[in-house]
């Protein structure tokens, strides 16, 4: 198939956890820089420590958009959310969408509007699709959507968009529809400072393929 196409106060800190069921790296061959041979990455959003925005892990069913640079098919595609612990972790199955949902989890199905695909497998702490399932960047870039069936531990950024190309979705209850993240407030010298107005935020996540 071809597709073309501190104290932490906020939205999210009722579903906060610091575990959860992550899903570390096997040792599989790697090609340099630590991806299976012949998988590129190409779009990455790890955890970064020293970010002023803050990092923190949650406990919800999630959603991710992401933008395939322009000029690039990617093919064998895998997705990771990252955890806390820096470690990769997938849970449940993963829909592939070329448009936003803002659904029920448990209505995620091959008749949703948008679909494209959903993972197959998870192997190494990854969604993998089928191999012929196919990512394009247009003109300028073309952006996709994914969405869990299931509830995981995954990490995120706190107060800030970390990542230009795409925006994080979550909800921590099966009855309650995806929405946008929007960044959390907290306390600052023991008064609460809102999160910013109209900024949402982002899984840490990655995608990776091999490019045609």
């Amino acid at each position: 198939m071809r597709v073309s196409q501190g104290l932490l106060i906020g939205p999210l800190a009722a579903t906060f956890l610091l575990t959860g069921c992550e899903q570390r790296h096997q040792p599989t061959p790697t090609a340099p820089g630590g991806s299976p041979a012949g998988i590129q990455t190409i779009v990455d959003v790890p955890i970064d420590i020293s970010n002023v925005a803050g990092q923190t892990g949650t406990w919800n069913y999630a959603g991710q958009s992401f933008t395939v640079p322009p000029a690039t098919t990617l093919t064998h595609v895998r997705f990771n959310w990252y955890t806390r612990g820096q470690g990769s972790a997938a849970f449940g199955t993963l829909y592939l969408l070329d448009r936003e949902y803002l659904g029920l989890p448990g209505d995620l199905s091959t008749s949703t509007p948008g679909f494209l695909a959903r993972s197959e497998r998870i192997q190494d702490g990854a969604y993998l699709f089928a191999a012929d399932v196919t990512l394009t960047g247009g003109p300028s870039g073309t952006r996709y959507w994914v969405y869990t069936d299931t509830q995981g531990s995954f990490a995120t950024s706190f107060d800030a968009d970390v990542y230009s190309g795409g925006e994080l979705y979550v909800t921590g209850y099966h009855a309650q529809p995806f929405r946008k993240s929007q960044a959390s407030g907290r306390m600052v010298n023991g008064v609460f400072v809102p999160g910013p107005p109209n900024v949402s935020t982002d899984g840490n996540f990655r995608v990776q393929g091999t490019l045609q």
